[in-house]
């Protein structure tokens, strides 16, 4: 996932990252040495807004939102989101 949100900075040019929603898939014994990291590098990503779906995992869910307090929202199934510019912005 870091891999991707990087390479959408790259292409599009855009370094202010508003939001990243969805499953982050760090759950299981497999995902879990790559927690540290993955917060880590989102963390220097500095998203307004983090939205993990439930495969993240309990435990990258606690991490995320230690990390990133400020921007870490909790979600469910069926929650909806409306994203829109700040006024007097160009986005």
């Amino acid at each position: 996932m870091v891999n991707i949100v990087r390479h959408a900075i790259r292409l599009t040019g855009v370094s202010k990252l508003l939001a990243l929603i969805g499953g982050f898939h760090l759950s299981g014994p497999a995902f879990e040495p790559v927690i540290g990291p993955t917060v880590a590098a989102l963390t220097e990503l500095a998203p307004q807004l983090i939205v993990p779906g439930h495969c993240t995992g309990w435990r990258a869910q606690h991490t995320l939102s230690a990390a990133l307090p400020d921007a870490w929202v909790p979600t469910s199934v069926g929650t909806t989101y409306t994203l829109s510019a700040p006024q007097g912005s160009d986005a």
